[in-house]
């Protein structure tokens, strides 16, 4: 499993699509600084808010990445086939592509992170120690987040054998549903009442955010860590259900 594991990495890292998108959002980030940075009445606060801003939709294009780089390409090729057939069994294949996520998605959060110190200096920018806090909880949160969702979006990559319908998946999952639970919650008081979305990956997400910021880190794990591990747990156990009984087309 250890040489599949990193004969996906090295393949994953070449592609040039993901990063090129990545490196999009990373331009208009640097734009809207340098435009408007000097017009605004507090720089940091403005920092802080188009990064954070920016952020979020890097954090999509992660997502949106490792499903297309790490799922996409295996039903396209006969290397599953091929890698299954020299003896390693189907439950071992789905967590490996789950360890080939976790890591790309990693080494991404990573590079946005050092992207953004970059910006940090240039700017001129002195972030406190809260706001360092704040940067630092946004990076871990969103990218738990996001792999709970992309391992969502994996079942229907397996079920279907097709690319498209795992990324629809994904942006359901992942935009739809929460604005959905929101809206739902702003027009019926009955259903705020519910706070049905503290149960849904982004509800727990923000939660917790707001835990750690607050101070209170332990609340913050114990909202998200046992939630996100029970969605990224069970669809993993629903993925190698269905692949397990897949009949693969050749």
């Amino acid at each position: 499993m250890r040489r599949l594991l990193e004969a996906d990495y090295n393949r994953l890292v070449v592609k040039i699509v993901p990063w090129l998108l990545l490196g999009l959002v990373y331009v208009v980030m640097a734009v809207t600084l340098s435009t408007e940075i000097d017009t605004s009445l507090d720089r940091d606060y403005f920092f802080i808010q188009t990064v954070a801003e920016c952020y979020a939709n890097i954090s999509t294009i992660i997502g949106f990445t490792v499903l297309f780089g790490v799922y996409g390409d295996e039903f396209k090729s006969m290397a599953m086939i091929g890698v299954i057939g020299r003896g390693i069994t189907r439950e071992k294949f789905v967590f490996t592509k789950f360890l080939d996520g976790c890591l790309l998605s990693l080494l991404m959060v990573c590079i946005s992170a050092v992207y953004i110190l970059i910006l940090e200096a240039v700017f001129g920018v002195k972030l406190s120690g809260l706001h360092t806090k704040f940067f630092i909880c946004m990076f871990i949160f969103y990218y738990i987040t996001e792999i709970a969702y992309v391992t969502i979006a994996s079942i229907f990559y397996f079920m279907s054998e097709n690319a498209a319908v795992g990324l629809v998946a994904y942006f359901i999952f992942e935009l739809v549903v929460p604005v959905t639970l929101e809206l739902m919650a702003m027009f019926s008081d009955k259903f705020k009442s519910l706070h049905v979305q503290r149960y849904y990956i982004t509800g727990m997400g923000a939660s917790a955010y707001s835990d750690f910021i607050l101070g209170d880190p332990l609340n913050a794990l114990l909202t998200i860590v046992p939630g996100v591990a029970i969605y990224i747990g069970g669809s993993l156990l629903i993925t190698m259900l269905i692949f397990r009984h897949k009949e693969l087309e050749f």
